[in-house]
């Protein structure tokens, strides 16, 4: 029987995959294409999505397909600069820039190709999936082979829908999502040029209540538009080709480029509520769906899981600890709606259509001067101690004074990182414990490490697999209590006897 079978081989499934293939779980991927869909959907993500990457094994492949960002603006109708969001030239906290922009083809062929290295993980493409049995120990899985009709089962511990918004699995979940009330069309046109133009090297939101637009800049070669549309819009006919080239003509001409796609779309600002029932569980777009302001709707789903997959983990491993997978979604759940949210207040400012409301808004984010920065949320309840401060929020990744990124040194484990100053009084009780429980001791992580510790006032940090936050305490006279907390969800009752005769 497979420990985890995902429905639906998109990036969070491709992605969950490389992370559960890692672990050594025995992994099936059904997907109902045949390989990759040849056309761009999403086009940014974020540094802490690239580091989510490099967990996983495959940023290099990625990263010689992207380009990093270099900010985004929102102009008003005269071109007046109503809100910014600055570039950063070099690296940030996460040891990666904050944006890449990309071709999504290119990303999943480099997921998909990552799942060649394992054994224990099979993607298996044409397969349609129709029901689902439940049982003590797993799920039945009813499915088609699409090329002949033929039908088959297949048996996994847990299921994970990675399937889109029209998520079968959500529907078996009998999950309701939280509507945060955006449904607007946009028409979205993505271009190949045959060289490059000039236009801004950044994202540009346009405030126009004629026509509020964006302009993406994906790569010198490669150019997106998205364009609301308006009430009077034909939608049999806008999407013709001549109709395109109009509507793009302030920013292209015919001659300087070919249409790829251009499509219609209603964009919306769901969050599920439900994300896991009994053995299953939703991730991406099937948990979540946000406009596109901010780009995070990849980022959401890699974050998605990255959360899952050392859970799943746990429990295959231990199965009396299986209860840390109710955790799964209340963490992720107000994570994922803090950004769905925030995306749906940008699109307010940008798809204002009437005259006088866009010059009261022009005036009052002009008096502002509004600096846009992304958030850093912090996870639901779950699997931090929950004190507050950068306690349930993604840490930084340093580089350590051997060179090396300190995510390639943790690896699929979980971390003490401690004050260089103070090392030398933990006792050999503590070595030994953490020693035991596979937790990596970095007892110098480099000037980086310093300053966030000296800046939260604490003299360690525990961190996850997913890079988040467990606990950070001021004194090392406190880490003991904080590890046997650790224990208490990755082991079993007896080790957590074991962990607290040790450290007592």
């Amino acid at each position: 029987m497979n420990d985890v079978i995902i429905v639906g081989g998109g990036p969070t499934g491709a992605l969950l995959a490389n992370l559960l293939g890692q672990h050594g779980l025995q992994v099936l991927v059904l997907d109902r294409a045949q390989g990759v869909m040849q056309i761009p959907r999403a086009v940014h993500m974020d540094g802490e999505t690239m580091r989510i990457f490099q967990a996983a094994g495959v940023a290099p492949e990625i990263m010689a397909n992207c380009r990093p960002g270099h900010g985004m603006q929102w102009l008003n109708a005269a071109g007046e600069t109503l809100v910014t969001r600055e570039g950063q030239a070099g690296l940030s906290d996460q040891n990666w820039h904050n944006d890449y922009y990309f071709h999504q083809p290119q990303v999943e062929e480099a997921l998909r190709h990552g799942l060649a290295r394992y054994s224990n993980v099979t993607l298996r493409q044409g397969i349609e999936v129709r029901g689902y049995t439940a049982q003590a120990d797993g799920a039945t899985l009813q499915v088609a082979h699409l090329a002949d009709g033929t039908l088959d089962t297949v048996r996994g511990r847990y299921v994970v829908g990675c399937d889109g918004a029209r998520s079968l699995v959500r529907q078996w979940i009998g999950d309701v999502p939280e509507d945060l009330g955006m449904h607007q069309g946009w028409l979205v046109v993505d271009a190949q040029l045959h060289r490059p133009l000039d236009l801004p090297d950044h994202t540009v939101q346009h405030c126009d209540p004629a026509r509020p637009a964006t302009s993406i800049y994906v790569h010198p070669l490669r150019r997106r538009w998205e364009i609301m549309l308006l009430d009077n819009d034909d939608l049999a006919t806008i999407t013709e080709p001549n109709n395109v080239w109009t509507l793009l003509e302030r920013w292209i001409k015919p001659s300087q480029g070919v249409l790829e796609r251009a499509s219609c779309y209603m964009f919306h600002a769901l969050v599920s509520q439900t994300w896991q029932q009994d053995r299953l569980f939703i991730a991406g777009d099937a948990a979540h769906q946000t406009p596109p302001f901010l780009g995070q709707g990849l980022c959401a789903g890699a974050r998605d899981a990255a959360n899952l997959a050392w859970k799943l983990a746990v429990a295959v491993r231990t199965p009396q600890r299986a209860s840390i997978l109710h955790t799964y979604g209340a963490e992720r759940h107000p994570h994922a709606r803090e950004f769905v949210d925030l995306a749906v207040q940008m699109g307010r400012i940008v798809q204002v259509v009437d005259p006088q409301a866009a010059a009261r808004r022009d005036a009052e984010l002009k008096a502002q001067g509004l600096c846009f920065k992304f958030p850093r949320p912090t996870l639901g309840s779950g699997v931090h101690t929950g004190r507050g401060g950068p306690v349930g929020k993604i840490f930084i990744q340093p580089t350590l004074p051997d060179g090396r990124w300190l995510d390639d040194v943790v690896g699929q484990r979980f971390a003490v990182l401690v004050d260089a100053s103070q090392a030398a009084y933990l006792t050999p009780q503590l070595r030994a414990e953490l020693a035991r429980l596979d937790v990596v001791l970095i007892e110098n992580g480099g000037a980086k490490t310093q300053q966030w510790l000296h800046s939260e006032q604490c003299a360690a940090v525990v961190i996850r697999p997913d890079r988040y936050v467990f606990d950070a305490v001021a004194n090392l006279a406190d880490l003991p209590g904080c590890i046997r907390q650790l224990a208490q969800w990755i082991y079993c009752d007896t080790t957590i006897a074991a962990a607290q005769a040790v450290t007592a």
